[in-house]
């Protein structure tokens, strides 16, 4: 038996497509019968047909706010509820809650996901226990990097807040992404922690790692933007927190702890141990620092290490080395 009817009147519905204004033909929901929580004779959102939600399951959309149309499903146990656009192919599916949420062009949403208050755009995956919150913008896009066939995916049990993410990044395990601009192919996972506050971002791109118990955090004041890119890696333990750039295979590991002020590493640059950077420090070309070196700029004073070069046991270094003397 169905479970839902289509209502005898219809209404037009307006949207933009490319900068193009559309309409579509939208009939309302009315359950036939009691499931789940709806109740027989409740009337629910707006679809174009009954194609857009399944007879099948206790999947339902909520809200009279709520439309469905262009080929998108909701299927499954699937709840979609106030304030819901779902169009051009979008699947939501499984026990997949959607809540005051826009998901279109093919995006794909099923098992426990939860979107609330965000957009999602593109050929995606969200799945597993996933969750995307407060005014995220998920939108994936392929053929932009030499891997033309990689989805965006967010999954396992991970976190995304009040962040952008776009292209083919991927984040999973119970890695949390919070005030973050995630790009291209950069991954998120393991326990990592992005955090971003209210007046910086944190950026991570290209094909940037974030994995481990690692953090990446922003500081306060202007320009304290942690910045991944291309092939650097954040892991294990390690904290870089305020205005560090990394750039060019570098990798922060163990439990080194980076505060910028402004930190750049640059080319195949190695931190480990129980390695400390603060202040004003650039360092570039094949330097390694492990062990408990500490290299501080202190006030207005910089530090510039060049490589190919060791600092590693208990070294301190507060003033840039004259050339040879490390």
């Amino acid at each position: 038996m169905n479970k839902y009817r289509l209502s005898d009147t219809s209404r037009a519905y307006s949207y933009q497509q490319d900068g193009e204004k559309k309409s579509v033909t939208l009939w309302q929901i009315i359950a036939l019968r009691d499931f789940a929580d709806v109740s027989a004779g409740s009337a629910g959102g707006w679809i174009e047909a009954e194609s857009a939600l399944s007879q099948q399951g206790d999947c339902w959309i909520y809200d009279h706010n709520s439309v469905v149309f262009a080929d998108a499903r909701v299927t499954g146990n699937a709840r979609v509820t106030q304030a819901c656009t779902l169009s051009h192919g979008a699947l939501i599916e499984n026990n997949a809650w959607l809540d005051n949420a826009t998901v279109t062009d093919r995006a794909r949403i099923s098992d426990n996901v939860t979107v609330q208050c965000s957009r999602v755009r593109g050929e995606c995956h969200l799945f597993g226990d996933a969750r995307i919150l407060n005014e995220c913008d998920i939108i994936a896009a392929i053929g932009l990097t030499r891997d033309s066939t990689q989805h965006l995916q967010i999954y396992d049990r991970a976190t995304v807040s009040r962040s952008r993410v776009v292209h083919q990044v991927q984040i999973y395990g119970d890695a949390i992404v919070d005030q973050a601009f995630i790009e291209h192919r950069a991954e998120v996972f393991d326990e990592a922690l992005i955090q971003g506050n209210e007046e910086n971002n944190v950026w991570i791109c290209d094909c940037a790692k974030v994995y481990g118990n690692a953090r990446v955090v922003a500081g306060q004041g202007e320009d304290a933007i942690p910045t991944l890119r291309y092939s650097s890696q954040v892991a294990e333990n390690a904290v870089v927190e305020g205005n560090c750039v990394l750039k060019h295979h570098v990798l922060v590991g163990g439990h080194a702890w980076l505060r910028g002020g402004p930190i750049l590493l640059d080319d195949k640059i190695l931190v480990e141990g129980h390695a400390r950077i603060s202040g004003d420090v650039v360092i570039e070309q094949r330097v390694e620092i492990c062990g408990n070196a500490v290299i501080e700029a202190d006030g207005d004073d910089s530090i510039h290490i060049r490589g190919p070069k060791v600092i590693n046991g208990d070294e301190r270094v507060t003033r840039t080395p004259l050339l040879g003397s490390i």
